[in-house]
């Protein structure tokens, strides 16, 4: 059986369809859901670009400035070809490498890493790319469709297909904006999983905030813990 932190995992790990990259550059202040009052980290993004070649880096920090987090993508004519997330503070990395018609996934935990191949599943998405899915699929977004694609389940070693659909009257409507919600297709993975909800700008389509399961674990007691985060953007 799934246990409910392995699935969630993924969560924030997530978000890539092939499509031309936009180059926001963004600034976001992460709170833990239960202290709304209190700064946990702070993230920003770094993208660089030479040929046909895409490299975008996300950094995360705690407030007092250290490096908690960082996860990067690289793209070859829009496509992932590479991805790896490490927590510096919890010693964990993980990553995704495509050979071929086939993705190369590792798990490392405390020393001890695992390797898997799976077969390649499309569309494919991670975290530093979910901006440019949501312009991409915006239009679709708001008229209703459901987007499907597939994330990274890192301490599992699988391709997960995720879906993505609008919904209303949700308690982080605001003005201007949309929710979409992001949730597991598989109905039995999806009674462990909490959803991710992705507030949108209508005009511009970009994420504003972001709320849900977060993989930036807080230390509570001399133990890791996982929490529910609120990501609030702003963008120069």
């Amino acid at each position: 059986m799934f246990s409910k932190k392995p699935i969630i995992y993924l969560l924030i790990v997530c978000v890539y369809f092939t499509s031309a990259l936009s180059n926001d550059i963004f600034h976001a202040n992460i709170y833990p859901e239960d202290d709304p009052g209190t700064l946990a980290f702070t993230h920003n993004n770094k993208i660089s670009t030479q040929g046909d070649s895409t490299v975008i880096d996300h950094f995360y920090y705690t407030p007092d400035g250290e490096l908690y987090a960082k996860d990067k993508v690289i793209l070859i004519s829009d496509k992932p070809v590479f991805n790896s997330l490490k927590f510096y503070k919890i010693e964990e990395y993980s990553s995704f490498t495509l050979n071929g018609d086939k993705a190369d996934l590792c798990f490392e935990r405390e020393g001890k890493r695992r390797y898997v191949t799976r077969k390649m599943e499309t569309p494919l998405v991670f975290a530093p790319t979910q901006q440019n899915a949501i312009k991409k699929y915006f239009s679709n977004l708001i008229n209703g469709e459901t987007i499907k694609f597939h994330i990274f389940a890192s301490e599992v070693l699988r391709l997960v297909e995720m879906k993505v659909y609008m919904i209303e009257n949700s308690k982080y409507e605001r003005e201007g904006c949309v929710v979409f919600i992001m949730r597991p297709k598989n109905i039995f993975i999806d009674w462990f999983v909490d959803e991710v909800f992705y507030v949108v700008e209508r005009s511009t389509g970009r994420l504003m905030e972001m709320h849900g399961f977060s993989t930036l674990r807080q230390k509570i007691n001399n133990k890791w813990e996982f929490k529910d985060m609120d990501f609030y953007y702003t963008y120069e």
